[in-house]
């Protein structure tokens, strides 16, 4: 079906932490709902009274095929596109098997009045990006706060953090009791892991930070670190294997971890398999590290490396998108 769609996910927005003690503070995602999400609820609400309605019929699937195709039934949608009485034999069906939909048609005849203008993936993730970036902003003041730390106005920042422990550093001032209080406060729970994650988030696909090898190889030592426990850069390489101190293959145990309950574990084993064997080859340092740096100042966060910046009064780029899309869409 040539018909723009989108899956279905289960939008549950995530809370932010309290200020307890050992708690993480940051976070990456903070129940940004987007224009698709919206949809996708309507479409859902719709959806479910339809079938509801449907399973009143003895035959709800003839029904079904008789609002949709049956041209001779007084049930038949005449007022409906040809594209648009598929879409809802489509989704009607699913729902009446299956409980739900496992994607939606954003040709689908509920959005007929509306505007083309009121979607557009450009600027939908623009806008999420810049949502996620003033929370981190407003949580990165909380941390601040619960530590008492204040930074002077007008004193730009860099946080630099290291991939393979999560440890972030600061630069950009000769205050180095300010630089220690900043990394005693960022260095605690995952909140340098939150961070590491919205850097990533929130790259545009020419930033320079970034590579096609550095971030496969942060991709491979993470999935491996999550799924065995072991840490690749810790580990000796042997026979063109990377292996543990009792000379297990790493791979091996990243199968064993995947096949208890992955049904892509194959063509993951595969993938990932492919990849560590080439690093295994060529040395863990062959490929640098994906280390990553954001800038900091005035109480909020500035990106480095690209154009696109999120931080506070840096975003009428994403207004000038929106205006730009609807423009072209009147």
């Amino acid at each position: 079906m040539n018909i723009n769609s989108i899956s279905t996910p289960t939008i549950t927005p995530n809370s932010i932490n309290q200020t307890t003690q050992g708690k993480t503070i940051i976070q990456t995602n903070n129940g940004w709902v987007s224009e698709a999400d919206k949809r996708i609820q309507a479409l859902t609400d719709n959806y479910r009274k339809i079938n509801e309605q449907n399973k009143q019929f003895n035959d709800p699937m003839q029904h079904i095929q008789d609002k949709y195709v049956n041209i001779n039934s007084p049930y038949f949608r005449s007022d409906l596109t040809e594209t648009e009485r598929d879409i809802s034999l489509h989704t009607e069906g699913s729902w009446l098997h299956n409980g739900g939909a496992g994607c939606y048609y954003f040709g689908d005849s509920f959005f007929r009045s509306d505007s083309p203008s009121t979607f557009n993936g450009d600027v939908e993730v623009a806008e999420r990006k810049g949502f996620n970036r003033q929370k981190v902003n407003d949580q990165l003041k909380q941390l601040l706060d619960k530590y008492q730390i204040n930074i002077p106005n007008d004193t730009l920042l860099t946080f630099t953090i290291d991939p393979n422990n999560y440890k972030l550093t600061v630069s950009g001032t000769d205050d180095i009791e300010l630089s220690r209080q900043l990394e005693q406060a960022l260095n605690t729970a995952d909140n340098v892991k939150e961070l590491f994650v919205h850097i990533i988030q929130s790259r545009s696909y020419n930033n320079t930070q970034f590579t096609r090898e550095k971030s496969e190889k942060n991709d491979l030592v993470t999935v491996i670190k999550n799924s065995t426990g072991y840490d690749l850069k810790n580990l000796a390489v042997v026979n063109g294997k990377f292996v543990t101190k009792d000379g297990i293959d790493i791979l091996e145990l990243y199968k064993n971890s995947l096949l208890k309950n992955n049904p892509y574990a194959g063509i993951l084993i595969e993938h990932y398999g492919s990849q560590l064997s080439d690093l295994a080859k060529n040395g863990f340092d062959s490929i640098p590290d994906l280390f990553l740096s954001i800038g900091y100042g005035n109480g909020s966060l500035q990106d480095i490396g690209q154009k696109e910046n999120y931080g506070t009064g840096k975003k009428d780029w994403i207004k000038e998108l929106k205006a730009s899309v609807d423009s072209l869409n009147k």
